[in-house]
């Protein structure tokens, strides 16, 4: 067991890792840094995506996603759990990099000054094995070494963490199914560091229950308005849930559309010269084509009536 928790040379998940549970999947995107030069931007970043085991925050984020119900409170609670790990031994090689330099030199310092002194007195302690063992095992421990080493600082130096899950709408990794997870480490104003991870809910048709309930759930907002068997509602309302994420990403596609138009009639309105126009309706008639396509895949999912009408419901609150 290593002492740097998931830390190893060259030995760490790269991009494109990714790992499933039942109804989720979840890639390893990459990192990014904020707020530094860009030559160490880059050692951070080669260093991280190819030194560190990143399957341990998709754990976190995998067994958060098994209760999703609302981004929001999804946002808020993978937050939490991240640092509640932070604090914990498995998450001490990740917390390790994103500290201060000097106070990293100092809690290294510290660890190997402990250990150097307990032994050291390995001999003094000779007569009476049993003792010294009980008493220093953690020497032989990593983890052990860890939560005393853990009492040398305050919770305090544990990074803000900020979650977003974001919507992907148009690009090669745009689809329905498909969004991005942005983790954020805010270690300090001069540096934040940021892991970037895709989120795939997987469509499940395994039984005639799971199919049935597939439709139902497109047409209903609450298993508790149905009529059926209590043990059905559950498979239900993961439907409802299953419809609610593919119709966010129709309802973003929309109003992405809609800003586009709006941005060509202002154009047009202002008298922009030919070229400008020619390249607009350009870039539009293709938009338009890729929604006439993204349209009939809409359909196809049968989320169609749920997109209605949340789009009337934009209009609405748009207008008002």
């Amino acid at each position: 067991m290593s002492y740097w928790s998931g830390l190893s040379f060259n030995q760490g998940t790269k991009p494109g890792f990714k790992k499933t549970s039942d109804k989720y999947g979840v890639c390893f995107e990459g990192v990014e840094c904020d707020n530094i030069n860009e030559n160490v931007a880059n050692d951070v970043k080669n260093k991280l995506e190819t030194s560190y085991n990143w399957s341990l925050i998709i754990k976190i984020i995998l067994d958060s996603l098994e209760f999703f119900h609302d981004a929001s409170d999804f946002e808020d609670d993978l937050e939490d759990k991240i640092k509640d790990w932070f604090g914990s031994f498995q998450g001490w090689g990740l917390f390790s990099t994103l500290l201060p330099f000097e106070i990293l030199q100092y809690l290294h310092i510290m660890y190997f000054h402990i250990l150097t002194t307990l032994q050291e007195d390995e001999d003094i302690f000779s007569h009476n094995m049993a003792f010294w063992v009980e008493d220093n095992m953690w020497l032989r421990n990593p983890e052990d070494a860890y939560y005393r080493l853990k009492t040398l600082y305050e919770s305090n130096l544990i990074p803000i963490v900020k979650v977003k899950l974001i919507k992907l709408v148009g690009g090669p990794k745009g689809q329905e199914r498909r969004k991005m997870l942005l983790i954020k480490f805010i270690i300090s104003s001069k540096f934040n560091l940021i892991t970037k991870f895709t989120v795939d809910k997987k469509r499940l048709r395994r039984t005639l229950t799971e199919i049935a309930a597939e439709v139902v759930g497109q047409m209903v907002e609450d298993s508790e308005d149905l009529e059926i068997p209590e043990t059905l509602k559950n498979v239900v309302s993961d439907k409802i849930g299953d419809a609610d994420w593919v119709a966010d990403y129709w309802l973003a596609k929309f109003k992405k559309t809609r800003h586009i138009d709006e941005e060509k009639s202002k154009r047009t309105s202002s008298g922009d010269d030919s070229i400008e126009k020619s390249f607009t309706n350009s870039v539009q008639d293709d938009d338009r084509q890729d929604n006439v396509q993204d349209a009939q895949d809409a359909a196809s999912s049968g989320v169609l009536a749920r997109v209605y009408n949340r789009v009337r419901n934009f209009l609405f609150s748009h207008r008002s």
